[in-house]
């Protein structure tokens, strides 16, 4: 079972009410939706819960925003990360009008491929006030992150990497909230902070330095807003370096302000796109430093 099949029966579990703990009842959204792998074939097993629309984007998602501010929980699936765009000044009254005494929980999931450009949706999105902003870095990861966005007291965008919902999906992690990252290796010479498709790069780097005797963490951020700049500021100091792959800069920052005193080198970014290969580079780089 790829990415995508395990999404598809997380979201039929979540539409069939059968998730634990979830705030209210849960729509889908979209204009596409039996179209989309991830999508198809929910609409006739959830007539009641399954909206196919023909909006523009922003009208899908001031749509979501109105079945949360009923108490439900609103799902839209966009067609990629230009559509997107579109709906941003209905996201951003979202992230403004969600409170913690009233939340407004859209979701809204984005499929995201090397076309889209390195940091596009990020830097669309991190300047948006309430919006908490994730990406799957692996295929297990997808359900874990679905989950937590639909108990988030507030609107989520969920990038999905296409490479992502293609590859093999193995046995779900421990469910995290988000705000969360996910230690994926440990070691002693450097700190290797991944979000997103920069992450299968980041293990496989991880997998070759350990052959050269080079031991290094590995954190999986898994979103950017909220960031866990407590795990980042602990194994950064713990090492005493950090390299970031993937456009993720405020975990950068984040390094550089809760670390300052342990870093034995400066941090540093991987160009893009993040590879293996530039990725253990520069970890060697900052080894050596």
């Amino acid at each position: 079972m790829n990415g995508t099949r395990a999404l598809h029966q997380a979201l039929a579990l979540a539409l069939a009410g059968d998730l634990p703990d979830l705030p209210g009842p849960v729509h889908l959204l979209g204009e596409a939706l039996e179209l989309s792998p991830v999508t198809a074939g929910l609409r006739a097993r959830f007539p009641a819960r399954v909206h196919l629309l023909p909006a523009a984007d922003a009208g899908l998602v001031g749509l979501a925003i109105g079945f949360a501010m009923s108490g439900a929980v609103a799902v839209v699936e966009l067609a990629d990360a230009q559509a997107l765009r579109a709906a941003l000044p209905q996201l951003a009254e979202a992230g403004a009008l969600s409170s913690a005494e009233a939340p407004l929980r859209v979701v809204v999931r984005v499929p995201t491929g090397p076309e889209d450009g390195p940091g596009h949706l990020e830097a669309m999105v991190q300047g948006l006030p309430g919006v908490a902003l994730a990406s799957a870095g692996r295929a297990c990861e997808l359900v874990s992150l679905l989950q937590a966005a639909l108990r988030h007291p507030g609107p989520v965008v969920l990038a999905e990497p296409r490479a992502v919902l293609a590859a093999h999906h193995h046995e779900d992690p421990p469910a995290l909230p988000l705000g969360r990252a996910r230690l994926l290796a440990t070691g002693e010479h450097a700190t290797v902070l991944a979000w997103g498709a920069a992450v299968g790069p980041a293990q496989d780097a991880v997998a070759h330095l350990a052959e050269e005797g080079i031991h290094v963490d590995l954190l999986d951020l898994r979103s950017l807003v909220p960031l866990d700049a407590a795990a980042i500021g602990q194994r950064v100091a713990h090492t005493g370096r950090a390299v970031l792959a993937g456009p993720a800069e405020p975990a950068l920052q984040a390094a550089f302000h809760h670390a300052f005193l342990r870093l034995e080198a400066p941090p540093a970014r991987v160009a893009e796109p993040a590879d293996a290969l530039s990725i253990a580079a520069a970890v060697r780089a900052a080894v050596q430093f």
